[in-house]
């Protein structure tokens, strides 16, 4: 009887999952802004926040429980990752606000001394976050010759990054953040967007010149390819193999993660191609609905189709990514969307969140929103009409 009323109220929740609640809407709304001053608010909620040691975020938490995470390691890898993430966003962003360089240099001597952070515990790999990310700032300071760090130590930092990815990669091929299974040394558990994550910053490390092995490359796409499904969207994990309708499964529950797949697949030069890029965006477009039901929601995957809310900022950055690959006819369809969407994050202080994990969700998500908009073509930019945004 117990599971029968369980299975009806499950039916009826997917019969209302059109109207499914979004509980951000329960924040303080935001002014509708303009990119220009979401990018210039956001630099300068980075500016007023940075930690003295250059890095962003801290341990403490606004609730009484939150994600698991073991100290110091687990703390300190998302620490890292979310600094990051800032450091890309105050690069990109590229608005004139006092502060940001100086900001900016005082981030990567943080990144070049402590971006090399240990695994938390036998179950927990966050570091694959910041070794990840880590890389691809790294990498993105050598390209722009950012002032900051010595470019040696810089590429001595990136090197040891690149070792220490290596022992992270799973048995499955991939790159996870939990092993739940072995707990070994080799970690025996991956999830196809997190594998892609790491992959791009392995791609943009080997385009400034540092050795990537081809297997750690070769291997990864691998592990990205067993969970794509002929319509687009892409498996959680590859231990859902056996389950490819489950809802997180669904491109009602991938389209945020499909971003970065796609991206990861189009530049390794695998299967993906222009049409497949523009399939992506349109999941996330068509089903935005079930994207952003899950912003604020403090439990992860409580939302429809098991979507979580740290998915919405992490999809629109990598959706952006995308964006630049597309001719001008796709970017003037879907850019306008993609801004309305990171912009529904947007919080009065002028920084941007979109799942509260412990004192960190302001720095990673205002990173993530700043890659994003500084993306957005200024042409294209410049025709957004903030007040013809749609309300929360």
């Amino acid at each position: 009887m117990i599971r029968a009323a369980l299975a009806l109220a499950v039916c009826a929740a997917a019969v209302r999952a059109d109207e499914a609640p979004n509980p951000a809407r329960s924040s303080p709304p935001a002014a509708r802004v303009s990119v220009q001053e979401a990018l210039e608010t956001g630099v300068q909620w980075l500016i007023e926040h940075q930690n003295k040691d250059g890095s962003f975020g801290t341990s403490a938490s606004g609730r009484p429980w939150g994600l698991s995470c073991s100290v110091p390691g687990g703390h300190q890898a998302f620490r890292t990752a979310s600094t990051a993430l800032c450091y890309m966003g105050l690069l990109d962003a590229g608005v004139d606000v006092p502060g940001r360089e100086e900001t900016a240099r005082k981030t990567l001597a943080f990144l070049t001394e402590h971006g090399l952070v240990k695994r938390a515990s036998g179950r927990e790999l966050y570091n694959v976050w910041s070794h990840g990310y880590s890389l691809r700032a790294l990498a993105q300071a050598l390209r722009q010759k950012a002032p900051g760090a010595d470019p040696e130590a810089i590429r001595h930092k990136a090197r040891d990054l690149i070792k220490a990815i290596g022992v992270l990669q799973s048995t499955e091929g991939g790159f996870g953040y939990y092993d739940f299974n072995t707990k070994a040394y080799k970690p025996s558990w991956s999830t196809p967007f997190t594998t892609a994550t790491v992959l791009i910053g392995l791609q943009e490390a080997r385009a400034e010149g540092l050795e990537v092995p081809q297997k750690m490359i070769d291997d990864s796409v691998k592990n990205i390819l067993l969970a794509r499904k002929k319509d687009g969207s892409y498996l959680y994990g590859y231990y859902l193999r056996w389950r490819p309708v489950r809802g997180i499964n669904q491109p009602k529950g991938s389209s945020l993660r499909t971003q970065a797949c796609n991206m990861a697949l189009y530049r390794a030069g695998h299967t993906v191609t222009k049409e497949d890029l523009r399939i992506g965006l349109g999941h996330l477009v068509q089903h935005h609905r079930f994207a952003v039901a899950g912003v604020g929601r403090p439990i992860p995957h409580e939302s429809w189709y098991q979507v979580s809310g740290y998915f919405y900022l992490y999809g629109h950055q990598y959706a952006a990514m995308v964006l630049e690959q597309l001719d001008e006819a796709d970017k003037e369809r879907y850019w306008p969307k993609v801004v309305e969407f990171t912009l529904k994050c947007r919080r009065p202080d002028g920084s941007f969140w979109d799942y509260p994990v412990y004192g960190y969700h302001k720095a990673y998500g205002t990173g993530y929103a700043l890659m994003t908009l500084a993306r957005c073509p200024k042409p294209i930019a410049g025709k957004i009409d903030p007040a013809k945004q749609k309300p929360e």
